[in-house]
């Protein structure tokens, strides 16, 4: 049994990316919605929602990870982040969107450029954003794992940043700090659900290389000093985590990735992600475009008396994992959920506006 001491980031690495990020004049913890409506719908005990869609005003989890990994990078060279000599440099990341935002607005505060790689089927609006926060797009025909071979590609000269998420073979530091950057998320949600008594017997979690997952699992892990039972939720096309659990090694999935959930079109997990998830997750679901749109539309709308949430492709995807598995009896047997079940999850994104 893998235990908590044996992963990468640890404690230390963890905590120290907490106090930095909790210390920016723009950090705000993001809110822990009850949904009682929602719980009501799947016949569960409870339903939280950790609402990432206000995060520094980027709308999305990304913008944990993405500035602590660069801002890490540039103090490991020697420079103080935001100094004249960052002009000299060039963050590079891969994105499917929400990651090569947040490489964009770290680059424009730390006064640093950045170039980023997209696939062929990342939309126009994702990209304006991009652009809008002072980015290069480079476009790569392909899917996000060919971008990022490109990037790393790119990656070799001396004032290139590499700032990946991603890291196919357990050799970069810097994706293990952008995985110390989620892992805020997890402190947050321990420390909200503690002030009402409440530890979640389930924690349904959207991956796409898993970096946001496994950050996340650490920061319930370590916070709370147990480790949580984790499921992972992936798009059908793109179900790459739940094939690299069922081997109990990392393996690919062919084909062009195509779904809605934009954010979740990775046909490679991350390895050190990886290494985490299957250490926490007790199982797996992929779902279809289909489910993800419905919830999306229910949930924007509200339902049974919740509040509307603002939400888009890919944040939603998480709560649609368990509408999914909790609509389904045979599911609902197999992930252990029934009327007392308190379930954690995680709107990673708010709504894009059109460019």
């Amino acid at each position: 049994m893998t235990t908590i001491d044996a992963l990468k980031p640890g404690r230390e690495d963890i905590y120290q990316a907490f106090d930095l990020i909790s210390s920016w004049l723009e950090y705000q913890q993001s809110p822990l919605i009850p949904a009682p409506g929602l719980a009501r719908e799947l016949d569960l005990g409870a339903v939280w929602i950790k609402d990432e869609s206000k995060r520094f005003g980027l709308g999305g989890v990304k913008a944990l990870g993405a500035p602590y990994g660069l801002k890490q990078q540039l103090l490991k060279r020697g420079l103080t982040p935001g100094s004249p000599q960052c002009a000299d440099y060039t963050a590079i990341a891969a994105t499917d969107g929400n990651h090569g935002l947040a490489v964009a607005w770290a680059a424009q505060k730390f006064g640093c450029h950045a170039q980023i790689y997209v696939g062929s089927d990342v939309d126009q609006a994702r990209i304006q954003r991009i652009v809008n926060n002072g980015a290069e797009i480079i476009r790569i025909k392909g899917t996000y794992d060919d971008a990022v071979v490109a990037a790393e590609a790119a990656a070799k000269s001396q004032n290139i940043l590499l700032i990946t998420d991603t890291d196919y073979g357990d050799t970069l530091d810097v994706t293990r700090d952008i995985m110390a950057g989620y892992a805020v998320l997890g402190i947050e949600c321990t420390r909200q659900l503690q002030r009402t008594n409440s530890i979640p017997s389930h924690v349904f979690l959207q991956c796409g290389v898993g970096g946001m997952a496994a950050g996340c699992a650490m920061g319930l892990w370590h916070e709370s000093g147990q480790k949580p039972n984790v499921y992972s939720v992936e798009a059908t096309n793109a179900a790459c985590i739940k094939a690299s659990l069922a081997k109990n090694k990392l393996t690919s999935v062919p084909g062009k990735l195509l779904t809605r959930m934009i954010g979740l079109s990775c046909g490679r997990p991350s390895f050190p992600a990886f290494e985490i998830l299957r250490a926490v997750c007790k199982d797996s679901i992929a779902i279809n475009d289909d489910v993800a749109k419905q919830v999306q539309d229910r949930l924007s709308s509200g339902i049974n008396d919740d509040q509307p949430l603002d939400t888009w492709d890919t944040g939603i995807a998480g709560i649609a994992g368990l509408w999914h598995v909790a609509k389904s009896a045979e599911l609902r047997k197999r992930f252990g959920l029934n009327t007392q079940s308190e379930v954690l999850v995680v709107n990673s994104e708010g709504a894009i506006p059109a460019p």
